[in-house]
């Protein structure tokens, strides 16, 4: 550890920034020129293996390739007293990790980071992952007289040029990513690319807008299949003051499937912005989900040549241009979500409005036969009524059944509101037989079905993957027949 004072490659000691697992990182007075740097020394004792001298050395040519507001510059480098040591830029202010981002407002916060975002998609034009996207490795600077507080970004120690080969820069079975931040695809082990960084970045507005990451845990193993197989947690639990469109635009930043994630970390920041200020629908969520138009042929998610750039301040207003639409819009707006709770409860409100329909039939059945009797026994008027309610219910109930298995989204209420309904009916008439006693237990058995299922449809009407399906089939339809 070198002191204050101490002078090591002609730079002069100031102080420590930090130190880590690799080595140590000093404020320091430039010998050259009055500024101050951030001088950046591996350790002695790790200096001698290759692998992480080589991951050190590639760290500071990546950067050097990179030259952007956004992202902290490499001044120099070199060897010294068996150190090696990198001068970078010197930003004053703190890591996002240490902020106090309680204090501040959730569109700084988006804002912040949608200049990180920017960064990063510039470091991916230019063949750069960092592939360690996290609140540590995001600088906040402060303001001064001309600028407002910003967000530089740095640390690419583990970052790897896309076109270089295969070569692992770690020990086998080594992960050096941080794991709270890291995308399936690392965990996995499966090659990574540019949507990765977004995953991370995502996870990493989470974190500093919920105060905790998004797989929060003090087991490494339930934070890996969290984020590999547990779905995306809602923002708005821990910051109810949030929108809920919020939770849409994380969630698919945020899929396990990179596919389904947005073209570039930008368009998620713009998504994010638009979500806060509430400019967007779960429609047009699904609307720009990745598609033919924005995907590269080789399906990386790199923009193709011929796509419509969307608009940073008007993504959820966003269409695509018609000259480019070509194909099946299903196709064009990428995988569709599970119809499974739709149909399921689609099905339960036609089995209830089976109910009605029988009892109708019995009802007019015996008014045509016997219409003389019914009227002699004085229920003529109860039985023309009972016949016309009966009616009413099951139209109510098929139609409501038809318009969500349609798609759409009045059949979804209109569902719910009838369920309420036959869920309420039959689990009073049960619980009102049943307290009846023994004798009626046989008409407790007759209801006891009809409320199962009606509380089926309920729970299944009301699920989010129901509301999800339904947002993107009025997408689809909306794109193709204009309604």
């Amino acid at each position: 550890m070198l002191g204050v004072g101490a002078t090591f490659a002609g730079y002069q000691v100031e102080g420590v920034l930090g130190q880590g697992g690799m080595g140590t990182v000093y404020l320091a007075r430039h010998p050259r020129l009055p500024r101050s740097v951030a001088l950046k020394l591996l350790n002695r004792e790790v200096s001698t293996d290759p692998e992480l001298v080589q991951r050190f050395e590639r760290e500071a040519d990546v950067v050097a390739r990179l030259e952007h507001p956004g992202i902290v510059g490499v001044l120099d480098r070199g060897a010294d007293d068996g150190h090696l040591w990198i001068a970078m830029q010197y930003v004053r202010g703190t890591d996002a990790a240490s902020w106090k981002s309680a204090g501040q407002s959730p569109a700084t916060v988006v804002r912040l980071l949608g200049e990180t975002a920017v960064a990063l998609d510039y470091a991916h034009s230019r063949g750069v992952l960092h592939r360690d996207v996290k609140p540590a490795n995001i600088l906040i600077a402060e303001a001064d007289g001309f600028r407002e507080i910003r967000a530089i970004l740095t640390d690419f120690g583990i970052a790897r040029l896309t076109d270089a080969d295969n070569t692992k820069l770690t020990a086998t079975g080594t992960f050096t990513a941080t794991l709270a931040y890291a995308s399936p695809e690392q965990l996995s082990g499966a090659a990574v690319d540019h949507r990765s960084d977004q995953y991370s970045l995502a996870c990493t507005m989470f974190a500093i807008l919920a105060g905790r990451p998004p797989y929060a845990s003090t087991n490494p193993g339930q934070v890996v299949m969290g984020h590999i197989a547990q779905p995306v947690p809602p923002l708005t639990a821990a910051r109810p003051d949030l929108p809920p469109a919020m939770n849409a635009v994380l969630e698919r930043a945020m899929a396990k499937n990179r596919d389904e994630r947005f073209p570039s970390c930008a368009a998620f920041s713009a998504a994010a912005v638009d979500a806060l200020a509430g400019r967007h629908t779960a429609a047009d969520l699904a609307r720009s989900a990745p598609t033919a138009l924005n995907m590269s042929p080789h399906g990386h998610g790199v923009p193709a040549p011929h796509a419509p750039v969307m608009s940073a301040g008007a993504w959820g207003a966003s269409h695509q241009d018609p000259d480019h639409y070509v194909g099946d819009p299903a196709v064009q707006l990428g995988s569709a979500p599970p119809k499974a709770t739709a149909v399921a409860a689609g099905i339960a409100t036609l089995i209830v409005g089976l109910i009605p329909a029988a009892v109708l039939f019995v009802l007019v059945a015996t008014i045509i036969g016997d219409w003389q009797g019914v009227q002699a026994s004085g229920d003529g008027a109860a039985s023309v009524l009972g016949s016309a309610l009966c009616l009413i219910l099951m139209l109510l109930w098929f139609t409501a059944a038809s318009l969500l298995l349609a798609s759409r989204s009045a059949g979804r209420v209109l569902t719910i509101i009838c369920s309420s309904i036959g869920t309420l009916f039959f689990a009073g008439a049960l619980f009102y037989v049943t307290a009846k006693g023994l004798a009626f237990l046989p008409r407790a058995v007759i209801l006891g079905p009809p409320a199962l299922v009606s509380a089926t449809g309920l729970i299944f009407a009301s699920l989010g993957a129901t509301g999800r399906w339904i947002a993107y089939r009025t997408a689809v339809r909306i794109d193709k027949y204009g309604y």
